[in-house]
């Protein structure tokens, strides 16, 4: 998967093409992107998937961002672990690409500069200045401009006890109310999160570290959870670990085994399976 950060920097003669925020890369997010791959493969034009950084209410409701289930360079893996996008572009989303209309998107990018033949987009989806452009809208502006929309649904998931349709929104509530069980039926994995390790433990917790949670990204309440920890450095291997998330803002303490023994200012990976006692 090539990825370009500049919409310069693309252009491509025709394309299949699919656009989202992307968070997570959940289930639903995988159906839109099988169908993109069984897009491309029918007309034999390359994938291309446009993704934003940050995400769009971070700029418009800086106020009320969501905080991100996955980085952008996490999500940029995922996606590319799926198969299905040849290229993925991720823009800046900014004041101007907030203030273009659905049509002047349409024709100045996805037409102009990629070639756009088909659309393959979530059934909700919306672009466009006041969120104009809906399947409807975007279909009506096909007929005139030689692509056509397909709306995938997002499918619905019985991970919380009830049906709900799949959403970064559902994906962020379940983690932030402490059910990264049902979170990961919904997100195809655990929940995952990448922090700094900023203690050692001490001799008689041997196994143990201080770390640092990033900013912005979902995490679950103040409670205990059983995981899994990897240093990012030279351990290929998930170790069992305790996640203890205390009331200190941004901090936590992971508990392993002897072999987990990372430096400070060192990075580690933390996997959420589930709710422990305490």
């Amino acid at each position: 998967m090539q990825v370009t950060r500049q919409a310069d920097a693309l252009r491509l003669a025709a394309s299949v093409v699919s656009i989202g925020t992307f968070d997570g890369v959940h289930r639903g997010h995988r159906a839109v992107l099988a169908a993109l791959r069984a897009s491309g493969r029918a007309l034999g034009l390359p994938t291309v998937l446009l993704t934003f950084d940050p995400h769009p209410r971070a700029f418009l409701q800086p106020q009320s961002a969501p905080r991100m289930i996955s980085t952008v360079d996490d999500r940029i893996a995922l996606l590319a672990e799926s198969g299905a996008v040849d290229h993925c572009l991720v823009l800046p989303f900014d004041r101007a690409l907030s203030e273009a209309s659905a049509d002047d998107f349409v024709r100045g990018l996805l037409l102009a500069r990629l070639g756009m033949r088909r659309l393959v987009v979530g059934a909700n989806f919306r672009c466009g200045r006041g969120r104009q452009g809906d399947i409807d809208y975007l279909g009506q502006l096909g007929k005139s401009h030689g692509y056509d929309v397909e709306p995938v649904a997002l499918h619905a998931t019985n991970a919380t006890g009830m049906d709900v349709r799949c959403s970064s929104t559902e994906a962020r509530r379940l983690i932030q109310c402490g059910d990264v069980r049902a979170a990961a039926a919904l997100l195809e994995r655990p929940h995952e999160i990448h922090a700094m390790v900023v203690a050692k433990a001490p001799a008689r917790a041997s196994g143990a570290a201080e770390i640092r949670l990033p900013q912005g990204i979902c995490v679950p309440p103040v409670g205990h959870y059983s995981g899994a920890v990897r240093a990012q450095a030279g351990a290929p291997h998930w170790r069992p670990a305790l996640v203890q998330l205390g009331a200190a803002d941004g901090m936590a303490r992971v508990l392993s085994d002897a072999h987990f023994a990372p430096m400070p200012g060192s990075a580690v990976s933390v996997r959420f399976f589930s709710s422990a006692p305490a």
